[in-house]
């Protein structure tokens, strides 16, 4: 009898742990996921939105693609984060899980999505992404997708609804970058200098002048800011995401956050920074960029891509000069006109601020304008602070047009003509960075 007991005890508790170990969390079906679309969206502020979503999804299973579609439902990036940490536990497919990064307006927000799920994944088994993933990132965010659940936009209305349930791969194109990134030729050898044609945006004509890209695969400078630096396909994975960033400040942000992390070439240098359009963004990336670049001694190339004299200028005095002669011939041959602002486009810029009745669209007008001349000098922004009828606007203008001066060495002119002292303090500031 006790015997018996055993035998029963044994198969009931195998019986019942039967189910738990082969039972697979798979992701809720569309008539749920669009009920728990619903509840997430009927709050009106992003912060019940968040606690109410984190409290609903604790209990449910979703994939990667259809958090990602959740948290677009959060207007800021930092309940967005909050949402998706909290929900991360319910997720089925944890190794596609990097697409929801593509949720985040922020570059930072990205990262710190990104380093989250690196930490994450291996306490479920799952090994943790790194830079070789990247460009998996890029195609997964497209491709790795809930194809049982996520409805396709671009079928016809009036498709076959028996072919609804039908799940096709179908492959989706990678969106076209602004630049084209050119390859590397395979054999370098006896070759003292690579001469290849510059990236060419949409807008280009067929002239554009030829520039000269330093080929790092045969750098023999000691002048090394960092080792082992991005592939070409790490690097054409890089430079499409940021090319598909609209705001200059944004790519070049993007930039410098990315070359304290990850080695790059002159070369490399030099097309990303062609795909930021503004010279200014571009020479502050530069800057930030020669420290850590893999080929120092090569750095003078960048001037080629830099049009302005003061930006030219400023790269000569931030380069180190090699002890020994520089490698492959650093071409030092750019001549460039210098910026000026003739006297018929300042006269034409202050008709313009006239025109407007306020100092704030006022203020706007003189931005713009000066944002599209891309130079102006010091005694013509002193002689455009008077147009602007409040305080907070002349510093603000004069804050802005310092990048854009030809001579920011003069820059004493404006500072003089604020009697306040805060005046004099703002301008103090940004000619100490």
């Amino acid at each position: 009898m006790k015997k018996l007991i055993i035998l029963l005890s044994v198969v009931f508790i195998a019986t019942a742990a039967y189910p738990q170990s082969v039972a697979v969390k798979k992701p809720m079906g569309r008539f749920w996921y669009n009920c728990l679309t619903k509840r997430v969206e009927s709050p009106k502020r992003d912060e019940r939105r968040m606690k109410k979503g984190v409290r609903i999804i604790k209990r449910k299973d979703v994939s990667s693609n259809q958090l990602y579609k959740l948290s677009l439902i959060f207007q800021q990036d930092e309940y967005r984060l909050g949402f998706v940490k909290g929900a991360y536990p319910s997720i089925t497919d944890k190794s596609n899980a990097i697409i929801i990064c593509d949720a985040f307006e922020k570059f930072s927000h990205q990262t710190i999505m990104w380093e989250y799920i690196k930490q994450q994944n291996p306490r479920y088994g799952i090994d943790p992404t790194d830079i070789n993933s990247f460009q998996d990132y890029l195609t997964m965010r497209d491709r790795k997708k809930d194809r049982q659940y996520d409805k396709d936009k671009n079928k016809d209305v009036g498709a076959n609804d028996k072919d609804a349930d039908t799940e096709k791969d179908t492959k989706v194109e990678e969106p076209e970058s602004k630049t084209e990134v050119v390859d590397k030729p395979e054999n370098t050898t006896n070759q003292p200098e690579v001469e290849k044609e510059i990236i060419k945006t949409e807008n280009e004509e067929p002239s554009v002048a030829k520039i000269i890209f330093p080929n790092a695969a045969i750098y023999s400078g000691t002048n090394k800011g960092c080792n082992d630096y991005l592939n070409d396909k790490q690097f054409a994975a890089f430079a499409n995401t940021v090319a598909q960033f609209e705001d200059d400040e944004e790519k070049a942000k993007i930039c410098m956050e990315y070359v304290y992390t990850y080695c790059f070439t002159t070369e490399q240098v030099m097309k990303l920074g062609v795909i930021i359009k503004s010279e200014p963004h571009r020479y502050i990336f530069f800057k930030t960029a020669y420290p850590k670049v893999f080929d120092k001694d090569n750095f003078l190339h960048v001037k080629q891509v830099l049009s302005n004299d003061k930006f030219i200028n400023g790269i000569n005095e931030i380069y180190e000069v090699p002890s020994s002669p520089k490698p492959y011939g650093v071409p030092l041959e750019s001549v460039v006109e210098k910026c000026i602002l003739n006297n018929q486009d300042f006269e034409k810029i202050k008709s313009e601020i006239r025109k407007e009745s306020f100092s704030t669209t006022k203020l706007e007008v003189a931005k713009r304008l000066v944002k599209q001349y891309e130079c102006i000098g010091s005694a013509q922004v002193k002689e455009l602070l008077p147009l602007f009828s409040l305080e907070t606007d002349k510093i603000d203008f004069a804050k802005f047009a310092y990048p854009y001066t030809i001579d920011p060495k003069n820059y004493n002119l404006v500072r003089d003509y604020f009697t306040s002292q805060s005046g004099k303090n703002a301008i103090n500031t940004i000619m100490n960075e």
